[in-house]
């Protein structure tokens, strides 16, 4: 559902006169999008550019076994929708309710970036952003082991959510998202995310919401240097999540696609 134009301004960061991408904005056409409604379609034709304003939206292929990848995750400010051939390759879909979503004339978005320069480097910056992502994506997918590919997911995630000191990584995305993002079954990553627990690496404040207790330790899990006899943290690392790890629930993830994760109680400590 597309909303009037009189509310761009309010909702669609960079419209005024010194943001870097206000003069875009005015060509901006916003749209609301419910969980799994598409944005656009594999082989429709290229007549916008995109912009994730809330929310956020999942990019992917269908193979010719009815097999999905999943190719990329956009948040908010995440320009995507660039292509250089006729029809796209991939469909886009929304993760969250109510995601918003400006989007822009193809055709007049580049006669702008042609004839402003600050417009168009912000533009090629935005499609360098989205190679860097695809190529991160890549050494992961090259991992050997499921340990290291949920470790540089979660890693992935933190950076580019921008965490806050506490560590806590928002997952917008159900498991099975996150399964065909990194082409495994979603009973390993359920299984990882356990492991992961279990070594007092992450732990979980609910089933959308998880903490980075030891960072450290992720990263050599991502690496694939795995030391078992690694201690899980340093002392002034527990100090800094206790206040975070005091009685968090931890998510049991069911084995239908349709059903919502459920929560057990009990206390989880980062120590």
């Amino acid at each position: 559902m597309d909303i009037p134009s009189t509310s761009i301004p309010e909702l669609v960061e960079g419209t005024a006169p010194d943001r870097p991408l206000a003069a875009l904005e005015q060509l901006a056409i916003l749209g609301r999008y419910d969980t799994d409604q598409c944005v656009y379609h594999c082989n429709d034709s290229i007549e916008h550019w995109y912009r994730v304003v809330r929310g956020a939206a999942r990019s992917s292929a269908l193979s010719d076994d009815g097999r999905r990848y999943i190719v990329d995750f956009v948040f908010p400010g995440d320009l995507f929708g660039f292509c250089g051939q006729r029809a796209r390759h991939f469909c886009v879909e929304a993760i969250v309710s109510g995601t918003l979503i400006a989007r822009y004339p193809r055709d007049r978005a580049e006669k702008l970036a042609d004839s402003n320069p600050q417009i168009g480097r912000n533009i090629r910056q935005a499609a360098f952003e989205s190679i860097a992502r695809m190529q991160k994506r890549t050494a992961i997918l090259g991992r050997a082991s499921a340990l290291e590919k949920v470790s540089g997911f979660l890693l992935e995630m933190s950076d580019r959510g921008a965490a806050a000191a506490t560590g806590t990584v928002f997952l917008p995305m159900p498991r099975y998202d996150i399964a065909d993002y990194l082409a495994m079954a979603v009973e390993t990553v359920s299984r990882t995310l356990t492991e992961l627990r279990t070594r007092r690496t992450i732990v979980f404040r609910d089933p959308r919401h998880v903490s980075i207790c030891d960072r450290g330790a992720l990263e050599h899990f991502a690496s694939g240097l795995i030391d078992p006899q690694r201690q899980p943290a340093t002392r002034r690392e527990q100090r800094t999540h206790e206040d975070l790890s005091r009685s968090l629930p931890q998510p049991v993830i069911s084995s239908s696609r349709t059903a919502t994760p459920k929560v057990q109680s009990g206390e989880q400590r980062c120590s």
